[in-house]
């Protein structure tokens, strides 16, 4: 992205001068160590995405020399110094300098934010296209990320830093500015000791399982059961329309119920956009054991459980629109990031394509499917003999 430019802001981990409202609960060594964690989490993300896209990743640093920061974090970003004043007063100076150098897009983010990922950097420069001002609230009433096309001091002048009411003042700032602002999905911060429940879900890995059904009565849950609970993620089931007690069984069992068009991966897209975890793992309601090709492949069907780093999957703009083959399709496209891992564990399906159809039968079309979608045969004609004239899933 040529011309674009990200920002973070960040402190030197003093103790005593960072986090200070964590005192009470960690103490100042163990504030301070959180900081240094939360500030190396941001940077590695951050530098391998700056690295990837080629935005010019700059690092605004306080409370230590550049040589200091050098040899905590490494020299790939480039270090330059907040200066004096308030805060408003150091992020309008970062914005200034990124215009004054040449820059025609610049986002700017702290380091409080464990939730905050690439892809919402990505969304962020993607809606600077057509807006003056992208901001990402702050469930707290700030905000923690931020992003001009151009310069707008006014917007940093006489605000309430640290209150609840950043948020409030800058979009009213904006509004008499005549600037056109975009708002992003809110995050937390990680600012007081009710926050600290946010690192602990960046450290744990909190895991999304997102289960795409339609009229699964028979099959939902059992397969809710076994999942069990999660203590670090959550479970979303994303329905397309059941006609029968699919949605009521999930909703007593305890998952989160979303609905969706109909369309398996139109469903598993609504589900990851609905999702907070670090990872999202794609279960269908009725899952395929392992066999020979996705040991041969590397290509397992969503039949099969799958697991993404969830930036990675929005980076790949989730599944593709395609009646049938979403699956193949996504980890084909994966593949391009890295190899894909088989794990040993198998899971289990309900067997009611094989008692509808047979077992020869039903292995023979599965694999005449799968090799006319290499054969470049296209996915709605695929679907059409796969589900019949109807091409109603359900039917299967």
């Amino acid at each position: 992205m040529s011309g674009s430019r990200l920002i973070v802001i960040t402190k030197y981990p003093v103790p005593g001068r960072v986090k200070t409202r964590l005192k009470v609960a960690l103490g100042d060594e163990r504030a301070a160590f959180l900081h240094r964690e939360m500030v190396e989490h941001t940077l590695e993300w951050a530098s391998a995405w700056s690295g990837k896209t080629r935005v010019a990743l700059e690092v605004r640093i306080d409370g230590a020399t550049e040589e200091q920061f050098r040899e905590w974090l490494g020299s790939a970003p480039e270090y330059i110094t907040q200066g004096s004043g308030d805060l408003g007063t150091r992020m309008s100076r970062s914005f200034d300098d990124g215009f004054r150098r040449g820059d025609n897009r610049i986002v700017l983010i702290g380091t409080d934010s464990p939730q905050l990922t690439p892809a919402h950097i990505q969304l962020a420069f993607e809606r600077l296209l057509h807006h003056d001002l992208v901001l990402l609230p702050a469930t707290d009433g700030g905000y923690g990320l931020i992003g001009l096309r151009s310069v707008a001091p006014e917007l940093f002048r006489d605000i309430a830093w640290g209150t609840g009411e950043v948020l409030g003042a800058t979009i009213e700032r904006a509004a008499g500015m005549g600037l056109s602002v975009s708002m992003l999905k809110p995050l937390g911060d990680v600012d007081t000791p009710e926050d600290l429940s946010l690192w602990d879900r960046t450290s744990t890995q909190f895991i999304s399982m997102i289960i795409p059904t339609l009229n699964e009565e028979g099959n939902i849950l059992q397969t809710l059961e076994r999942v069990g609970d999660i203590p670090d993620g959550e479970v979303i089931v994303v329905d397309g329309g059941s006609r029968d007690g699919t949605v009521e069984m999930a909703k007593e069992w305890g998952a989160r119920v979303v609905r969706s068009e109909p369309g398996r991966g139109r469903q598993m897209d609504r589900g990851a956009s609905e999702a907070d975890g670090d990872i999202l793992l794609f279960l269908h309601a009725d899952t395929l054991l392992p066999d020979w090709r996705t040991r041969l492949f590397r290509l397992p069907f969503g039949d099969q459980a799958i697991f993404v780093k969830a930036s990675l999957f929005r980076e790949l703009d989730g599944y593709a629109s395609i009646p049938l083959m979403e699956d193949v399709d996504m980890v084909r496209r994966l593949r391009k990031y890295g190899d894909i891992a088989c794990l040993d564990a198998p899971v289990t399906t309900s067997a009611r394509r094989y008692e509808r159809f047979g077992p020869v039968r039903t292995t023979l079309r599965n694999k005449v499917i799968f090799f006319g979608y290499y054969l470049g045969i296209r996915p709605d004609r695929l679907a059409r003999w796969y589900y019949g004239r109807s091409q109603d899933p359900e039917a299967d």
